[in-house]
């Protein structure tokens, strides 16, 4: 393969709009799967849809976290350290803390009226607040009350940057040592993964909570680090797009082998879970080898819908969840069977928040600043994209 030439990297940039704009076949699934683990549940629910959704959980947070850690070489380049934590706050911190208090108060009202009630120690039955929107407000502005939703993205990955930034501009300066000859080479990431998984899953299942979700915390960690090291050796990265096909075959023989020890620990079979929880190391770190591959070979090029798409990602990814609950609550309602509920939840949230970012997010300043995105009359918002050390280009 012939080395990336030095312009902007529209290969990432369909990765990140793919990743964020499957959030809402995703969310809106988990109205309708079968673990208690969303803030609005249909009356019916569907053992299907929880294969569906738990095959999207293996790779897709994994994605984001490599992509977020590709980005922060370039990030850091462009802008030197004292910049990039500049931007840093203005794209994370600033986002995380408008979520936190004007788009999760209405999933928390949600959550409650569904009899759940999660903190940072997990979910537990609650009473329905018995009031609505508006009167519970005062309520969700507690030590007790308030969440981070789906935002928790955020603060893992601002925390990230400041716990492994000296090391990652240590690595910045340093030389680009030689990637490995061989393209397998690549598959020396998945013992890590699977280290953690094994041997932290079970004590911390995955309550975002940052200070006590060591699980999520390690393997999280790991990703974000791998894209960084990525996006630093272009020939490590060559390494991995090579594998595409493979590890999109070694991800499913996972996600296969993963149903097969759920039906044994079904049986009675307990050492199973190790097993499973390998497995899942194995499908999420082939599973976004699968789609780096994929994209670097089928989606080099750039057009007008990849430049809106590409800068409305980031605004989407902070809006979405609360469309997908707030049309939940009607769609749940309605006297239909699970297909055509879903079919009009995703169209319905996915209305909902695009309209929203076109028409009121995008043309005010304010709102541009609390979605981490660029003042209007600046070069178009966009996610960090890297730096090629062998040419200092941006790609």
């Amino acid at each position: 393969m012939e080395d990336y030439p030095p312009t902007r990297r529209f290969d990432v940039d369909w990765l990140r709009v793919f990743a964020t704009y499957l959030l809402f076949a995703f969310h809106a699934g988990k109205v309708f799967d079968i673990p208690p683990f969303y803030p609005l549940k249909n009356g019916e629910l569907s053992v299907a849809m929880g294969f569906f959704t738990g095959f999207i959980h293996q790779w897709h947070m994994p994605l984001f976290f490599l992509l977020a850690g590709w980005s922060v070489f370039g990030s850091l380049a462009q802008r030197g350290s004292a910049g990039f934590l500049r931007e840093r706050v203005r794209r994370l911190v600033v986002p995380l803390g408008f979520g936190m208090l004007v788009l999760c108060p209405p999933i928390r009202w949600v959550e409650l009226r569904q009899g759940l009630f999660v903190t940072a120690s997990g979910r537990s039955l609650a009473a329905e607040p018995g009031v609505g929107l508006l009167e519970f407000l005062p309520r969700y502005y507690t030590p007790e009350g308030v969440t981070w939703s789906h935002v928790w993205f955020l603060a893992y990955l601002f925390t990230f940057t400041l716990l492994y930034l000296p090391a990652l501009v240590a690595l910045s300066r340093a030389p680009v040592r030689r990637a490995p000859e061989r393209s397998a080479a690549v598959y020396l990431a998945l013992f890590p993964l699977v280290l953690v998984q094994v041997t932290l899953r079970g004590r911390w299942p995955g309550y975002q909570n940052l200070v006590d979700d060591w699980a999520n915390f390690a393997y999280y960690s790991l990703f974000f680090l791998f894209g960084f090291a990525l996006a630093r050796s272009p020939q490590l990265e060559r390494l991995a797009h090579r594998e595409w096909r493979r590890a999109g075959l070694l991800a499913a023989a996972a996600l296969l082998g993963m149903v097969a020890t759920d039906l044994l620990r079904a049986r009675g079979f307990e050492l199973a879970v190790f097993a499973g929880r390998a497995l899942s190391a194995v499908a999420g770190g082939c599973g976004v080898l699968f789609f780096l591959g994929l994209a670097a070979r089928f989606f080099r090029f750039s057009n007008r819908a990849l430049r809106w798409l590409a800068e409305s990602a980031f605004p989407v990814y902070v809006l979405h969840q609360l469309a997908v609950v707030m049309a939940g609550l009607w769609v749940v309602s309605l006297p239909l069977g699970i297909a055509p509920k879903y079919t009009l939840l995703v169209s319905l949230s996915l209305a909902m928040t695009l309209g929203f970012y076109q028409f009121v997010v995008r043309p005010l300043p304010a709102l541009r600043f609390c979605l981490g995105m660029k003042p209007l009359g600046s070069a178009p918002s966009r996610w960090p994209v890297a730096v090629s050390p062998a040419r200092g280009a941006s790609v």
